[in-house]
């Protein structure tokens, strides 16, 4: 009968060592340390007799697995799981957005005009020339080409002055007002052109509640 042999490793080195199944219990020395140790029972050993499949080494085949020897296992390999995109960090961002852009923007106030109630007086019922409101000091006249620009004009300057942008409009009606410290005009006429833009008119129109005038008036024109 062939002798039976297995194989384990030294508990102090690591190395590989053979022994025969009726040596189990024993206490033999390692060949590489030197330490003595007992000879433990094969686990889960594969034994080959001897005399059989000679390596090429010359020496006999033994067994592959080693006794004790615990297998090496690699962590969980379970499927990952997700995680849940948390939305309430965007959703304070978003809202303190909202607030700064509601604090910092800039409202403009929608401005009214009172209309004044009609006279029934001869003065106010007759007709007048547009020369005549010209040379008339308590009419300042803004008038509105078909092009969008403004002119002002009033009886103590006699000749229009162009007021390229609505500041300047502002401008222009204040000096036309303070021309006459005495008496200052109390009226402001738009003479707007037909195809003079809508924004345009009620410019003119806010321009002359702006800077105080008693009344405003508009009238629409075909000429230039």
């Amino acid at each position: 009968m062939s002798e039976q042999l297995f194989r384990f490793r030294c508990s102090a080195c690591g190395d590989v060592l053979s022994a025969s199944m009726d040596m189990i219990g024993a206490e033999i020395k390692c060949a590489n340390c030197a330490t003595r140790l007992e000879v433990p029972a094969p686990a889960k050993a594969r034994t080959a007799p001897i005399g059989e499949d000679d390596d090429a080494t010359g020496g006999r085949r033994i067994d592959d697995t080693i006794a004790d020897e615990t297998p090496v296992t690699f962590g969980n390999k379970g499927p990952l799981e997700e995680d849940e995109l948390d939305l309430t960090p965007m959703v304070d961002v978003t809202f303190l957005l909202l607030i700064f852009f509601m604090v910092t923007a800039s409202f403009a106030l929608q401005k009214t005009l009172e209309t004044p109630a009609p006279r029934d007086d001869s003065a106010s019922s007759s007709s007048r020339t547009m020369e005549e409101l010209l040379d008339d000091p308590d009419y300042v006249v803004v008038r509105i080409d078909s092009y969008n620009t403004f002119f002002v004009t009033c009886a103590a300057w006699g000749d229009e002055r162009e007021a390229p942008s609505r500041q300047e409009l502002l401008i222009q009606i204040q000096e036309a007002r303070d021309s006459n410290p005495a008496a200052p005009p109390g009226t402001l006429l738009v003479n707007a052109h037909v195809n003079a833009m809508h924004d345009k008119v009620v410019a003119a129109l806010d321009a002359g509640n702006t800077v105080g005038m008693n009344q405003v008036k508009l009238l629409t024109t075909e000429e230039e």
